[in-house]
């Protein structure tokens, strides 16, 4: 009740109010000890539980006060005691249920009522009787036990099931055996063609060709599907796949996010560098520590050919919004915004709510966000020129091979280094404030979790121990999220439900046996991507159907048994990909630099900031990414936002999407690019029909279809050539839109 301010905080236990309201009527001074006792228990006991037990209450109250025990109100927290026993006009408890300013007043969002008020100052003058036999406020065991993630990986056993099609993997165990204590019973295997279709979107984010389909189709053999899953694998397409997820949990962009949203067009080496990292297959703690402290590696390896990657890396931390409009503006923010983004990227933990007060929920203290802010404070952030500081400063140079200099061309990297002379511990900040100094929080870990403190060579900023701690294997947190996530993206959702929160508020996994079973298989196998996503894929249940059955959807409607296969719509990126790609205009490669001003022409204000768009005809991937001012196909079909971590996207349908696919000028030049392509190749309309449904559908047309189209295109065709147009005008008129109808179908757009 009595810490800073806070924003968004309100109880969810309600059902306590009205029998708190309805409890009036005046208590003698000198009542007796009983009436007193029973005066706590009725009128002071259930409000302090309903309106403080939220934030005051568990291993880390916030402003350090706890409610728990009479002792704890006495002894107070950031602001003082809270209670004066006996004196209720001197204690910081009622001043702060009576004032008026917002910012103190306690609860925030519901101020109490003056009867309400007035009985807490009766309780206070007759001595803040507290009975003994009471115990504490809240339940002490539940309070601080940790939440389950942050309890080490458990060694389990695969379990046996009675379904003999269903051994066909460990996870196929898992799965089963959960589906049988539900009395589920999965739908059959999805055709070869859905699968096709499913497996290269997933793992490519583009649609097989018709040839791939054939091949795969004629390939009767058991290991088929296996091969198939290799080759795609294998592809560069998959790495633009994979690390699109990478970058929408760093909130990537291209440019800074202050008022002048200046460009910063070396952030594409980093994007680059998350590719190539999938399509290498990096070991995912290889790949965390470079991110965090890939500078302090290469000073560790000066000859190593590959120092100029490590740098890059740690585009994960400049890729930090910045604020203001001035170098470092609200630097505290900018650190904040590391940290919050750590947490829930690699972490699974919203590490920014403790800020400003221990966590609410969390086992994460002050003195624990504060350790965390130390390491990143002692760390020099590139700036890109604002609207008073005009002038870049402080990015990396680079050391590049002579033999990729042509590739990643820039003498520089937006990245980060350790600053010369301010490393070092920070204290913590009351409330978030810098301005006011509280005790020491030395460098250190999450203390729920590893309490040791780490040795830090005099002078570094102890980035790269904090990196080795997350990448840990020790540390539960990091593959448990990781291997989530890729469940996640496979399945279109987690084992865990709020895959960036594996607190208290999390629900528990619905397969935790199978999420531990998961991370230490990732682990043994070299904490390989490629490996666990072929262990996923390759599984039954990836194999699954994605049609309806009534009785199963009784017992399990959300599915979370996995007994068939969610469909799903695709992402942003995949849509414009796979339209790119069966039009015949997807180029291959990057784009290379964005047609940004050059450097030195940088210069934008806040009456005038930087909302160029660039388009291209490369995997979206590739695109240029701003903060404030998204590329509108990426808005319209719920891309990323780039200034906050993103673990899930929202998935809309509004009307403005169905208008841009009939009607915008992307989906109108992409269809007049496949109406070319089909006739450039198929003379005869009936052959060109079979080529679009091969194409954008990935199956042939039956012959319903096939006459539906035909009738659909001499309607068209003839339609316009009685408004005047010529026959070849009408014609290519006519299978642009058949095109355009192709593109925009459910079947073309969800993924079964």
């Amino acid at each position: 009740m009595f810490s800073p301010a806070r924003a968004g905080s309100s109880s969810c236990r309600t059902w306590l109010l009205p029998l708190t309201l309805g409890m009036l009527g005046v208590i003698p001074a000198q009542a007796r000890a009983d009436d007193r006792s029973d005066f706590f228990e009725k009128r002071i006991r259930p409000v302090l539980i309903d309106k403080c037990g939220e934030c005051h209450a568990g291993k880390t109250p916030e402003g350090d006060l706890s409610i728990e025990r009479l002792a704890d109100l006495t002894k107070g927290g950031m602001s003082g005691p809270a209670l004066a026993v006996g004196k209720p006009e001197s204690s910081e408890l009622i001043k702060r249920l009576e004032t008026s300013n917002k910012e103190l007043v306690m609860p925030p969002e519901e101020p109490l009522p003056a009867n309400v008020i007035a009985d807490f100052k009766q309780w206070i003058r007759d001595g803040a009787v507290w009975p003994e036999s009471a115990g504490p406020m809240m339940d002490p065991t539940a309070a601080n036990e940790l939440p389950w993630a942050f309890h080490p990986l458990q060694t389990v056993s695969v379990p046996e099931v009675k379904d003999a099609a269903w051994r066909r993997t460990e996870i196929d165990r898992f799965i089963r055996a959960a589906q049988e204590s539900q009395q589920l019973t999965p739908v059959s295997p999805a055709d070869k063609r859905t699968l096709l279709r499913r497996v290269t979107l997933d793992l490519t984010g583009l649609p097989p060709t018709p040839a791939e389909r054939e091949a795969f189709l004629a390939d009767e053999s058991p290991e088929a599907f296996a091969s198939v899953v290799d080759r795609l694998l294998a592809s560069d397409a998959y790495g633009e796949r994979w690390g699109r997820h990478w970058l929408d949990l760093v909130r990537y962009a291209d440019t800074s996010g202050d008022g002048t949203d200046m460009p910063v067009p070396e952030a594409r080496y980093y994007r680059d560098y998350v590719i190539a990292a999938f399509n290498r297959d990096m070991p995912y703690d290889q790949f965390l520590v470079e991110q965090l402290a890939g500078d302090l590696l290469a000073q560790q390896t000066p000859d190593d050919a590959r120092n100029h990657e490590k740098i890059i890396a740690t585009g994960f931390i400049a890729l930090s919004r910045r604020f203001g409009n001035s170098r470092n503006a609200e630097y505290e923010l900018i650190v904040d915004d590391t940290i919050d983004t750590m947490g829930r990227a690699m972490l699974g933990l919203t590490l920014g709510c403790a800020r400003c007060h221990h966590h609410k929920f969390d086992p994460v203290t002050s003195e624990d966000y504060y350790g965390l802010f130390g390491y990143f404070h002692s760390t020099l952030y590139p700036h890109a020129g604002t609207e008073h500081q005009k002038e870049r400063a402080d990015f990396v140079s680079l050391t590049v091979p002579e033999s990729l200099k042509t590739v990643y061309d820039s003498p520089e990297a937006w990245a980060v280094r350790d600053k010369p002379k301010c490393a070092g511990d920070v204290p913590v900040y009351m409330g978030g404030d810098p301005r006011k100094m509280g005790g020491p929080a030395p460098r250190a870990y999450l203390s729920a979790i590893d309490p040791a403190k780490p040795t830090i060579p005099e002078g570094q900023s102890g980035r790269l121990e904090l990196a080795k701690w997350i990448a840990s294997p020790t540390n539960p947190l990091t593959p448990r999220v990781v291997v989530n996530r890729i469940w996640q993206y496979h399945f279109g959702k987690g084992l865990v439900a709020t895959p960036s929160n594996f607190g208290k508020q999390a629900e528990p996994a619905s397969h935790p046996e199978l999420l531990d079973w998961l991370a230490r298989e990732f682990m043994d196998h070299g904490w390989s991507f490629k490996h666990l996503h072929r262990k996923i894929v390759l599984s039954a249940v990836y194999q699954l159907g994605s049609v309806e059955q009534p009785e199963q959807a009784k017992l399990d409607e959300a599915n979370r048994w996995y007994w068939r296969f969610d469909r799903q719509r695709m992402d942003a990126e995949t849509l414009r990909d796979s339209i790119l790609a069966v039009s015949g205009t997807l180029e291959p490669g990057t784009g290379g630099r964005h047609p940004f001003p050059p450097n030195d022409k940088l210069k934008f204000s806040q009456g005038n900031p930087f909302t160029a768009i660039y388009d291209h005809n490369h995997r979206s991937v590739y695109l240029m990414e701003p903060r404030l001012n998204k590329h509108p196909f990426m808005a319209l079909y719920d891309g990323p936002d780039p200034n906050k971590s993103t673990d899930v996207r929202a998935s809309s349908t509004v009307a403005l999407q169905a208008l841009s696919m009939m009607n915008g000028a992307f989906l109108r030049e992409k269809s007049n690019a496949l109406a070319k392509r089909l006739s450039d190749a198929a003379p005869a309309w009936e052959a060109r029909v079979q080529l679009a449904y091969e194409l954008v559908l990935n199956r042939p047309a039956v012959a319903a279809e096939q006459t539906e189209a035909l009738q659909y295109l001499d309607a068209y065709q003839s339609q316009l050539q009685s408004e005047g147009r010529t026959p070849e005008e009408a014609g290519d008129l006519a299978w642009a839109s058949f095109a355009r109808v192709m593109l925009s179908s459910n079947e073309f757009v969800y993924v079964d």
